[in-house]
């Protein structure tokens, strides 16, 4: 019973002390991609350390979890230092809060600081297009006001960074229109706005662009291929078709047949 009341109470002390180890957090918002050697913030100021024992308490920086070190500490000047960049994208991909985790140590006594580093996205990816280009075949019979989905673009960015609309080229026979779908996702729609002629023109090429919402803006451009396909609107000339009798029962309107 001794013993087990013993072991109760260095657990419990073991909590407490883990508890006065534990300071408070400091939190900071930077940009992705900051070079090596850029200054986050003055960890001494915000956190009240006394810069003149930040070298004799071996203060430095730790990772949770053994991760990537993003952070060093200048001890001279009490500064968080930009060790490796953040990529935002390649950290949390599409998530809306990316937070870095890193931790300040000291020693004589230990002293432990969670610092919380916000990654913010900044607009370094322009949108894409996942095949080169589009192609689609129409019926010249088409109505006018038929529409035909088009690929969507996709952009690694979040938020204003992201795909915001689509532009189409001017040409004579679409227009586009531009829907949304899910939370921020955007495509474009063919709308056929005049009436196709294949003996007029077979194939029609223009290109799609998509653009975002950051600054500077970004784009990506994908080229649509129209291919019109025949609807057998034209009867033969008489003339240029000629059957013989015995093949009357595959004869066209229009044509000359001879015995």
């Amino acid at each position: 019973m001794n013993i087990f009341r013993d072991v109760v109470r260095r657990g419990l002390a073991f909590i407490v002390l883990f508890i006065h180890l534990v300071f408070g957090d400091v939190s900071y918002s930077i940009p992705e991609e900051m070079k090596r050697g850029s200054v986050v913030g003055n960890i001494a100021k915000d956190l009240g350390l006394d810069l003149g024992t930040l070298s004799v308490r071996k203060a430095r920086i730790e990772t949770e979890d053994n991760g990537v070190k993003y952070c060093s500490l200048n001890v001279k000047t009490g500064t968080l230092i930009v060790e490796e960049r953040m990529d935002r994208e390649g950290l949390c991909e599409k998530r809306a809060s990316c937070v870095v985790k890193q931790e300040v140590v000291l020693e004589n006594p230990l002293e432990l600081h969670r610092i919380n580093i916000h990654v913010q996205d900044i607009n370094d990816n322009s949108p894409q297009f996942k095949e080169e280009s589009i192609k689609l075949e129409i019926q010249e019979s088409a109505l006018r006001g038929a529409t035909f989905l088009l690929d969507e673009a996709h952009d690694a960015d979040i938020g204003d960074n992201a795909v915001r609309g689509y532009l189409l080229q001017e040409n004579d026979y679409f227009k586009l229109n531009v829907k949304s779908k899910g939370i921020g996702r955007k495509y474009g729609e063919l709308v056929l706005d005049k009436e196709l002629d294949r003996e007029d023109k077979n194939t029609i090429t223009f290109l799609l662009t998509a653009f975002d919402g950051g600054s500077p803006q970004k784009s990506g451009t994908i080229v649509i291929h129209v291919t019109v396909l025949d609807a057998n609107d034209n009867a033969p000339v008489a003339g240029f078709c000629v059957h013989l009798l015995s093949d009357l029962h595959y004869h066209h309107p229009g044509c000359e047949v001879l015995s």
